[in-house]
């Protein structure tokens, strides 16, 4: 490789890197997309310009299909389809790397003096197992999205041993691969290096279910960067490996930020373990002594209520003789959603997967317009994990024009709740509901949710009464005061709002 192609990569992987840093913002979001866009093109530009005359009309042949089939999909997915797309590009990409691997490693399109057979076969087989575990996993992860899977987290017998055992396998086959002692052909440890690390991907991923989907593809993401930084090193290509390297590393930073706004370890939601209730078997005693005294006191309390009863009997009489001189008060109305909207000064709207799936993001844009004519102060509250992917909320929210001043992280916004007069909950569910803070054993326990809760009046657009993603029933849905429930389509019950408030 000449120094030009050298420096030529360095410029084309810190124009990536730039792209990525300014789609961190919505006002560079789409600069950062085409100059990432960009710098990829030239990629594959110089590498067609590398080939040689002959392979070069099936590399165009296949150019050409692929950019069709991608123009294609990007016309045609709606914005509710985003999060399994997303996910199935994640794996087209570690499928990519794997059929990369895999003709590394059988020694096709290799010139025949390599310089480091060794490495070349090390790096072919894991670029093998990390993109197979990527496409495996990924193809799961967006059959749960587009709920041709199962939503809910499947636990098969013998789950956690064979997902370690397809993991243990996996690395077995990648070790043994330069082997010759056993005089075995190595494409025996080639596939099976392709089997175990397909089985660990759908084990890992099937089990995975409620908040962590965001998780898995941002994790999903970053190992298809990885699988194509190693692919990269395999077959020599400078280019490769620091775009992979740099979207595997962007990917993992993503998946530990969640993870720690989550308040779950990666291990964790690898292996599909939550938080189990505390063993009260050794403090059985105490609490037989605790209901003991307890029945005492509700026996006193029995005996002093029979008393204050007969009181009130005594004053019965005298009540109802002053009750019928009082000139009866008119009944006040009943405050409705859209009367305390109308009061409220300070107003926070919580977006969550319905809204995305109602594709109601205008209709929210338009409440909030509707609120800020009345001279009310509105903010969007934001949680890391709200949607089916990162960013979810975000990229819908920007699609209706709302300014990205007024989205707030979780951590910024969560001590206000208590303070503002109203919350607007659009498709909401697990991220606000308050059960995450004791109902040990489920699948939302310990992770931080937004305060909704705390807020005076709630006003929850939802289109039904039941449990989020995780399974988990919300116990603010039953809240006796300051909450109106508006069920059914988001888009139509925003359009009511507003009619109503105007």
């Amino acid at each position: 490789m000449s120094t030009f192609q050298i420096i030529l990569n360095g410029v084309l992987a810190l124009m990536v890197l730039a792209g990525i840093a300014m789609m961190s913002r919505v006002r560079t979001a789409v600069v950062g997309n085409l100059l990432s866009a960009l710098a990829l093109l030239i990629g594959v530009v110089m590498t067609i310009n590398g080939l040689c005359i002959g392979a070069l009309p099936m590399v165009c042949i296949a150019l050409l299909v692929g950019a069709l089939i991608g123009g294609v999909m990007a016309r045609r997915v709606q914005m509710i389809q985003m999060p399994q797309t997303v996910a199935l590009f994640n794996g087209l990409g570690g499928g990519a790397s794997a059929l990369v691997g895999c003709l590394t490693a059988l020694g096709i399109g290799l010139p025949a003096d390599v310089a480091h057979p060794s490495f070349v076969k090390i790096t072919a087989l894991l670029a093998v197992a990390i993109g197979m575990i990527t496409l495996v996993g990924s193809l799961v992860a967006a059959g749960k999205l587009h709920r041709l899977l199962p939503q809910k987290p499947l636990v098969w017998p013998a789950h956690g041993f064979l997902t370690l055992l397809w993991l243990i396998l996996t690395i077995v086959g990648m070790l043994f691969y330069n082997w010759t002692i056993l005089q075995l052909d190595n494409c025996i440890f080639l596939f099976l290096t392709v089997i175990a690390s397909s089985l660990f991907g759908l084990y890992f991923s099937i089990r995975v279910g409620g908040a962590d989907m965001p998780i898995t593809i941002s994790l999903l993401n970053s190992l298809s960067g990885v699988a194509g930084a190693i692919a990269g090193m395999a077959i020599s290509d400078v280019f490769l490996v620091s775009v992979g390297g740099i979207v595997g590393a962007s990917g993992l930073l993503l998946t530990q930020i969640m993870c720690r706004a989550m308040n779950r370890s990666l291990w964790s939601i690898l292996l599909g373990t939550t938080r189990k209730p505390v063993d009260s078997h050794s403090s059985s005693t105490a609490c037989d002594e605790h209901l003991i005294q307890r029945i005492m006191d509700l026996e006193k309390r029995i005996q002093e209520l029979e008393a204050l009863v007969r009181n009130l009997e005594e004053r019965v009489s005298v009540l109802n003789e002053q009750v019928a001189q009082v000139e009866q008060k008119p009944v006040e109305e009943a405050p409705t959603a859209a009367s305390v909207l109308s009061k409220a000064s300070d107003v926070i709207i919580v977006p969550g997967y319905g809204m995305a799936l109602a594709q109601a993001q205008h209709q929210v844009r338009q409440l909030a317009d509707c609120l800020e004519s009345r001279g009310a102060r509105v903010r969007y509250a934001i949680h890391p994990v709200a949607g089916r992917m990162p960013g979810h909320m975000n990229v819908l929210l920007a699609e209706a024009d709302v300014d990205y001043e007024k989205l707030y992280e979780m951590e910024a916004i969560n001590d206000q709740f208590a303070s503002c007069d109203a919350v607007v909950v659009i498709g909401a569910n697990d991220v606000l509901n308050p059960a995450a803070r004791e109902a040990e054993g489920t699948p939302i326990y310990g992770m931080p949710v937004l305060n909704v809760d705390q807020a005076p009046e709630v006003i929850i657009c939802n289109f039904d009464l039941k449990p989020g993603y995780a399974g988990v029933e919300n116990p603010l849905y039953t809240r006796e005061k300051g909450v109106y429930l508006e069920l059914g389509d988001a888009k139509e019950t925003l359009t009511r709002l507003i009619s109503e408030i105007k």
